[in-house]
């Protein structure tokens, strides 16, 4: 695939550059229609997407530097790179928190609860069009090659060169990613609007929908980001793994406080140890097996599926105590 859009006269625009532009622009007016109509201090949001764009862009470069030290002569080399595919999805969240809270110090922000509810379900749409830009470099390498021509295409797989200059076609992972994120995007949309009374929870549930889909999609990658010492899990595999008993601890909290038991817990949290300890034995088999990539990714997803089940099931215990809580209240 081509990776210039436009050619004007001696500038060249590429297709990775629209892409990132447009992410940009669809996660800001996404932010926007979901922000108050009434809520003072709404311009707070264009000084949010400045300052969003710079730490998002630091962080995802250093995460792919730390992970990619080898084809940089340092972090400054990475930092003025002018691959537009050299981002670590991983840092851009980072960057869109650690703005947010800067705007909270500074009492800009007066919610931040309820400010990440509001961001998280754009960033996922804003994600998976970011994911879009790795189909026009050499990132776009899934360690399955397809043989069947029926798959030889989009959505399945994409042409790539192997190391003999000879076409082969690989799993189409970033335009899987986009195409996943784009449907958890809205999930997590209507959620929000459901839910959005309770402040912080369409941010875990978003949290914990991008881990889980990340995990799996990190797997099937040829150049996934390891740190240097260790090239079995990914970084975002590791961070997936911890951001989903994040949430199922803030969710357990929630659901003790509306007078759902521990007894009733414990349950579900053996269930995500089991489903972490299947997909971390997944993850070894897919390294060791890679010729059976594919039975071992659907046993993956479904194992991960488990990771991201049993967190919800918490949260919807606990908001279904409320809701009978709330009821009883009206009717005395």
């Amino acid at each position: 695939m081509n990776p210039i859009a436009i050619i004007f006269d001696k500038y060249e625009i590429s297709w990775a550059l629209i892409l990132i532009v447009m992410s940009v622009l669809v996660w800001f007016f996404f932010v926007g229609a979901l922000y108050p109509s009434g809520k003072k201090g709404r311009g707070v949001l264009w000084l949010y997407l400045p300052l969003s764009v710079a730490f998002s862009f630091f962080f995802a470069r250093l995460i792919y530097w730390y992970s990619h030290q080898s084809s940089f002569d340092g972090f400054g080399s990475a930092l003025k790179s002018g691959d537009l595919s050299a981002f670590a999805l991983l840092g851009i969240l980072f960057g869109l928190v650690l703005s947010a809270g800067l705007l909270r110090l500074v009492r800009l922000v007066r919610d931040l609860p309820m400010f990440l509810d509001l961001i998280t379900p754009p960033t996922l749409l804003a994600l998976g069009l970011f994911s879009l830009t790795c189909l026009f470099g050499d990132s776009c390498r899934g360690k399955t090659i397809i043989t069947a021509p029926a798959f030889c295409r989009l959505p399945f797989s994409i042409a790539t060169l192997n190391q003999q200059g000879e076409t082969e076609y690989r799993f189409a992972t970033f335009f899987v990613a986009f195409l996943l994120l784009t449907v958890l995007s809205f999930v997590g949309l209507i959620f929000y609007l459901r839910h959005k009374q309770q402040k912080g929870s369409t941010a875990c549930f978003c949290l914990i929908l991008f881990s889980g889909s990340e995990f799996v999609l990190e797997s099937t990658r040829y150049d996934a980001g390891y740190f240097p010492a260790n090239g079995f899990v990914s970084i975002l595999q590791i961070a997936a793994a911890v951001f989903i008993v994040g949430v199922t601890v803030y969710f357990s909290f929630f659901a003790k406080k509306n007078t759902v038991s521990i007894k009733k817990m414990i349950p579900f949290w053996v269930l995500l140890l089991l489903s972490m300890g299947a997909t971390g034995y997944l993850e070894y088999l897919v390294q060791r097996h890679g010729d059976k990539a594919v039975p071992i990714h659907f046993g993956m997803c479904l194992s991960v599926l488990g990771m991201v089940a049993f967190p919800c099931v918490l949260f919807y215990m606990a908001y279904r105590n409320l809701t009978k809580t709330s009821e009883k209240k009206e009717e005395e």
